[in-house]
C-alpha cells in the first residue's frame, strides 16, 4: 500500500513540474503571436509567485483542516485549470495570461509545501530524489509538448495547442489523485497508530533559530538560480546565441532534462553521501558549467552553440541533488515536530526568489539589451548558497555535540 502511495506521489509531483518550464520555453513563440514584448514575462512569473508563496503559507493551517490528500488534490485541479485558461490567451486577450497564473501559483505552493514535509518524514533520501526526479520530468516534457505543436513556417503559431495539451495531461493526474484520496486515509490511519503525538511547535521557535535564516536565504539564492535558468535559457539560446524561436523553445528543456537525469543518479547515491555532501557537489558542477557557459558567451563561433547547450544541461545536473537536499535536511535542522511549519516557511520564502530573481535578470537584459549576462547572475545567487551552506554545517556540528539521547529522538536519525 505504502508502494502504491508513493508512486501516486511520483506522479504528482510530475504535475507540479508540468507548467514550470511552459512559460520560459513557449514565450519566444508566445510573444510574436500574442504581439507582446519579451519582457512581459517578467510580470506574468511575479503573480505566479505570490500566490505560490500565500498558499505555501496556508498549507500547515489547509492541512490540518482538510489533510494533505484533499489539499493536494484541489491544488492539482487549480494548475489544470490555470493551464487551461493559459491556452485561450490571444493579442486582444493578454489579461488571460494573468488570470491563470492565479491558480498556477496556488495549486504549485500547497503541493509542494505538503508532499515534500510527507516524503521527508515518512521515506527514505532516494525517494526525496526520485520525487524531485519526477519533477524534472514534468518540467522537461512540458517544453517538448509546446514545441511539438508549433508551427515550423510559422514560429508564432501552435503553442497554444501545446499548453492546451498539457492541461489535459494535468487533468488526468487530477483525477487519480482524486480517486488515490481513500487509500491516503487508510495510510494516515496506519502512521496515527505508529507515531507519538507531536509536540506543539510554535513558529517563534524558528525565528528564533539563526540557522532557519541561513536556510531560507540559501533556499532564496537556490531557487532564484534554477527559475533565473529555466524562465530566461530560451531567451538566452533565442536573443543570445542565434537559435530560432522553435529550437530555443525545445533545447530549454535541456536543462530540465540535465536536473531529472541527476535526480534520478542522485537517488542511490544519497544513500550512500549524506545531504550536505551532495548539496557541495551540486554546487561545484553548477560552478563548472558557469565556467562553459561564460567561454560560449565571450566567443560567438558557430561551435560554442554547443558548449551553450552541454553548459545547460550541466547546470541542471548541478541543481540536480540541492533542492532535494535542502528538503531531506528540513526535519534534521528544526526537528520532526517542526519540519511542517518550518517547510511552509522555507518554500514560501524561497518561492520570494523565483519572484524576484527572473524579473531583475529581464530588466537588466532589457536595459543592456544583452541576454549573454546569464551566467554573471547565476553565479552572483551561487556564491551566497555556497556561503549560507557551510556556516549552516558549523553550526549544526556545534549544535549536535551538546544534545543528549532524548533531544536527539526529535531528530531524523538517517540524514
Amino acid at each position: 500500500m505504502a508502494t502504491v502511495l508513493l508512486i501516486i506521489i511520483y506522479m504528482i509531483f510530475i504535475s507540479l513540474g508540468l507548467p514550470d518550464s511552459m512559460l520560459g520555453s513557449s514565450f519566444p513563440a508566445i510573444a510574436d503571436n500574442i504581439k507582446a514584448p519579451i519582457q512581459f514575462t517578467s510580470y506574468i512569473s511575479p503573480i505566479t509567485s505570490i500566490c505560490t508563496i500565500l498558499s505555501s503559507l496556508c498549507a500547515p493551517f489547509l492541512i490540518k483542516r482538510f489533510k494533505e490528500q484533499y489539499v493536494i488534490s484541489f491544488s492539482i485541479m487549480l494548475t489544470a485549470i490555470g493551464l487551461l485558461i493559459f491556452s485561450f490567451a490571444r493579442e486582444n486577450t493578454l489579461y488571460l495570461l494573468f488570470i491563470s497564473a492565479v491558480p498556477l501559483g496556488l495549486g504549485a505552493g500547497a503541493i509542494d509545501a505538503s508532499i515534500n514535509n510527507y516524503v521527508a518524514l515518512h521515506y527514505k533520501a532516494i525517494h526525496m530524489n526520485w520525487l524531485h526526479c519526477c519533477w524534472g520530468v514534468g518540467a522537461s516534457i512540458s517544453p517538448m509538448i509546446i514545441g511539438a505543436f508549433i508551427d515550423p513556417n510559422n514560429n508564432s503559431k501552435g503553442w497554444n495547442i501545446g499548453i492546451l495539451t498539457v492541461s489535459i495531461i494535468q487533468f488526468v493526474i487530477m483525477f487519480i489523485s482524486f480517486i488515490s484520496v481513500p487509500l491516503w486515509n487508510r495510510m494516515k490511519v496506519k502512521e496515527d497508530k505508529k507515531e507519538e503525538k507531536k509536540e506543539d511547535y510554535k513558529y517563534v521557535i524558528l525565528f528564533k533559530n539563526p540557522v532557519f535564516y541561513l536556510t531560507v536565504l540559501a533556499f532564496f539564492c537556490y531557487c532564484g538560480l534554477e527559475t533565473t535558468m529555466g524562465l530566461w535559457t530560451g531567451s538566452y539560446l533565442n536573443y543570445g546565441k542565434g537559435f530560432d524561436t522553435a529550437q530555443a523553445a525545445s533545447l530549454s528543456s535541456f536543462f530540465f532534462i540535465g536536473i531529472t537525469v541527476g535526480r534520478f543518479i542522485s537517488g542511490p547515491l544519497s544513500l550512500k553521501i549524506k545531504e550536505n555532501n551532495m548539496i557541495r557537489i551540486g554546487e561545484i558542477i553548477i560552478s563548472i558549467s558557469m565556467v562553459f557557459m561564460i567561454i560560449s558567451s565571450v566567443y560567438q563561433e558557430e561551435y560554442t552553440k554547443s558548449l551553450a547547450l552541454a553548459s545547460i544541461v550541466i547546470c541542471g545536473l548541478g541543481c540536480a541533488p540541492i533542492y532535494p537536499a535542502i528538503i531531506r535536511l528540513t526535519p534534521y535542522r528544526f526537528s520532526k515536530a517542526g519540519s511542517q511549519k518550518a517547510m511552509s516557511l522555507e518554500v514560501a520564502i524561497a518561492y520570494i526568489g523565483n519572484l524576484i530573481s527572473p524579473f531583475i535578470f529581464g530588466e537588466i537584459a532589457k536595459a543592456i539589451n544583452n541576454y549573454l549576462i546569464l551566467p554573471y547572475i547565476i553565479i552572483t545567487f551561487l556564491s551566497v548558497m555556497i556561503l549560507c551552506h557551510e556556516i549552516i554545517n558549523i553550526r549544526l556540528k556545534k549544535r549536535d555535540s551538546i544534545l543528549n539521547d532524548e533531544d536527539k529522538k526529535k531528530y531524523l536519525a538517517e540524514v
